[in-house]
């Protein structure tokens, strides 16, 4: 038989099927959609028996829906299960409530989520079966009375899928966090038995760091956790770590002490030195010194009881004195300095009058004075002493001299009164009192007899008395 037969026959046999059906629906009600799908399946399979022929699929036109299914069955195989899904819906759209499609769609989810559960990809099984789940409760909107209980159990079956996978899932966890806990406690014992090696300062702190990591990831770890992973072993290794992060925290705070008290030393040093360098006459001298003071002070109250302080200490104390010391020196040498060149620039004229000599070195005086009370070696104040005692002395015997002349002057006066008025002064009798009393003021008005000596304070006296 040919093929055009065999689809001749097939035409003629349907279209028996369908007068057939529409009489029976008049005579004996309403026939279904599906029995008439059944018919024609049914024909088919005796068609392929009588004739040995089977229908290929390019015999025959192909409905959307197949279409659709076909493509969506295709991108599952390649894991392309968002297109998938779209192919899927579309074709279970063409059809709704055709149980054949419906199941077919959850068969091939089915078997795509056993595929990746075996593969281990559990969450992934889990969410997409939780979605189809959803879809499959909606069908109920559309599927037949009689195809409710075949829907009841698929989702009996993605029910029991998804507790298998909930099961392994928790098995899972359990291993890994079984696990977890094993290679934490390990870390913890390798970084105790590290601890005993770091040394420095770097090493130090970033070794801090690490092991409190440790022991923050040990600290939350989950109760329950604890108790299925050897929970004495964790509460000893915290301990452990606790102690060991104190010890290593104490030996970096001494570190970092020791370390400030070196840096304050290294910097008293250096404003010692710099004060040693400055000119005699800085104004930055000052301010090195005080800062040198003031960091010893500092190390002082810092670290009273350090006995390797208290010697570094007194080591600074000595530098500083010892550089006050030269710095006084120096400046007191320049000081005096000064002072000697002001000296040989005064010019006094030995026979000049007294009382410009006696200004000039009473001025020179002042400026000595002035100089002496920045001087702060006692060597130095010394000759700045002996200095001012020779100046002293210069203005006393410049005042006695001064003296001396005036009172040559007011005994020529004495003198020259006496000559003048002698023979008045003797006479007894016819005296002239307003010519004497005259010669008084001219002679004798003028002169001061604090600045005479005695024996000339008496001739005045006798001359005025007369």
């Amino acid at each position: 038989m040919d093929l055009k037969t065999i689809f001749g026959f097939l035409i003629i046999f349907i279209m028996g099927v369908s007068m057939a059906f529409y009489a029976g629906k008049i005579s004996n009600g309403f026939v279904t959609i599906d029995n008439l799908r059944w018919n024609v399946q049914h024909l088919e399979q005796e068609l392929v028996k009588k004739t040995g022929i089977e229908l290929r699929a390019e015999n025959r036109q192909e409905s959307k829906a197949e279409q659709a299914f076909t493509k969506a069955e295709s991108l599952l195989k390649q894991g392309d299960l968002v297109n998938a899904g779209l192919y899927f819906s579309n074709g279970i759209s063409q059809e709704p409530g055709n149980w054949a499609k419906i199941n077919r769609y959850q068969q091939s989810v089915l078997d795509y989520c056993q595929k990746r559960v075996d593969n281990g990809d559990y969450e992934m099984a889990f969410n997409v079966l939780s979605d189809m789940k959803s879809f499959m409760l909606n069908q109920t909107l559309y599927l037949h009375v009689k195809d409710i209980d075949k829907l009841q159990q698929v989702l009996a079956n993605i029910t029991k899928l998804k507790e298998s996978i909930i099961a392994k899932m928790k098995l899972v966890t359990q291993n890994e966090m079984t696990q977890f806990v094993k290679n934490l406690l390990a870390k913890s014992d390798k970084l105790v038995t590290q601890s005993l090696v770091v040394d420095s300062s770097n090493q130090t702190v970033s070794h801090i760091e690490v092991l409190k990591e440790n022991l923050f990831s040990l600290q939350s770890l989950d109760t329950n956790v604890v108790k299925q992973n050897d929970p004495v072993k964790i509460a000893q290794q915290i301990t452990q770590l606790e102690s060991t992060i104190a010890t290593f925290e104490q030996h970096l705070a001494t570190a970092k002490a020791a370390n400030n008290i070196l840096t304050l030393v290294q910097l008293a040093t250096q404003f010692i030195d710099n004060a040693k360098n400055e000119s005699a006459q800085s104004d930055f001298i000052l301010y090195y010194l005080t800062s040198a003071e003031s960091i010893i002070r500092q190390l002082v109250l810092v670290t009273p009881n350090k006995k390797i302080v208290k010697m570094q200490i007194a080591t600074l104390s000595k530098q500083l004195g010892q550089a006050k010391q030269e710095i006084a020196k120096r400046q007191s040498a320049t000081i005096l300095h000064e002072i000697e060149q002001a000296a040989n620039q005064l010019e006094i004229n030995k026979r000049g009058k007294a009382q410009k000599a006696i200004e000039q070195l009473i001025q020179f005086r002042q400026l000595v004075a002035e100089k002496a009370s920045k001087l702060s070696s006692v060597e130095a104040l010394e000759k700045a002493q002996a200095r001012m005692q020779k100046v002293n002395t210069q203005i006393a015997d410049w005042q006695a001299k001064r003296i001396r002349k005036y009172e040559r002057w007011a005994v020529g006066q004495i003198t020259n009164f006496y000559n003048k008025h002698l023979g008045e002064l003797d006479a007894t009798t016819d005296t002239d009192e307003e010519r004497i009393e005259s010669g008084i003021l001219t002679y004798l008005g003028n002169i001061d007899i604090r600045y005479l000596s005695t024996p000339a304070q008496t001739a005045y006296n006798e001359a005025f008395q007369k």
